[in-house]
């Protein structure tokens, strides 16, 4: 009996001096060996890759909100065209029918016609108001309930902030995006650039409010045309 007393003890002496010997001197060489570091790399590396999912589902969200905004913004960007044979897009602004756009599209004593969507005809339209230094114009055409869309905050815009193009042509519609480089008084720069079969167009935020109306240079640089000139120039 006291052998197998005896014998009990010994085991348990010598498994308690085995574990602090493995964890003084076994553990530190394991975890200096390639081998371990193999695991460890392949166990922070999975770790890793969990972060992987938050970054995928804001690219996937990001178009989502972009087609979402030019299937509602679209509907305000109107296709407008004048006698002297000029096309560009105007911006409907209010739902009783005055649309805005580009003084140079409808030059003085040439009649003026729009097409709200693809799939109706032209209809014409009464120039209510014209800028030549602003180079803008007031359109007013004989339509209720239309659609629009907010005008942005003055100083909402800051360098950095999406923005979305869109305009119509007598192809369909056009859809251009950047963000905004510099903001300098009545205009803001923006890297967005176009043709001039864009002249007119609407720009927008990614959330679907008027950021301003684009000025293509000769280069195609689009300038906007901010929210609060155009407010002002409507009187709103």
């Amino acid at each position: 009996m006291i052998q197998r007393i005896f014998l009990i003890v010994s085991m348990f002496v010598l498994g308690a001096a085995g574990g602090i010997w493995a964890q003084a001197f076994l553990l530190p060489y394991l975890a200096s060996s390639p081998a371990f570091q193999d695991l460890k790399f392949i166990q922070d590396w999975n770790a890793r890759t969990v972060l992987v999912q938050p970054v995928s589902q804001i690219s996937v969200e990001e178009p989502a909100a972009l087609e979402k905004t030019v299937e509602k913004s679209g509907k305000t960007v109107v296709l407008v065209q004048s006698g002297a044979g000029r096309k560009g897009s105007g911006l409907i602004v209010t739902s009783d029918g005055l649309i805005l756009t580009r003084a140079s599209l409808t030059p003085p004593g040439f009649g003026v016609s729009v097409s709200l969507d693809q799939n109706q005809e032209t209809i014409p339209a009464q120039v209510l108001k014209r800028d030549a230094a602003s180079n803008l114009v007031l359109l007013k055409v004989e339509k209720n309930n239309l659609p629009t869309a907010g005008f942005v905050n003055e100083g909402e815009l800051n360098p950095g902030m999406k923005l979305v193009l869109i305009a119509q042509s007598t192809a369909g519609i056009i859809v251009n995006e950047g963000v905004v480089r510099s903001v300098a008084g009545d205009l803001i720069q923006s890297t967005i650039t176009e043709t001039a079969a864009s002249t007119g167009a609407a720009v927008f935020t990614v959330e679907g409010r008027v950021a301003g109306i684009a000025a293509i240079s000769s280069s195609g640089s689009v300038t906007v045309i901010p929210a609060l000139f155009l407010r002002n120039f409507l009187g709103l």
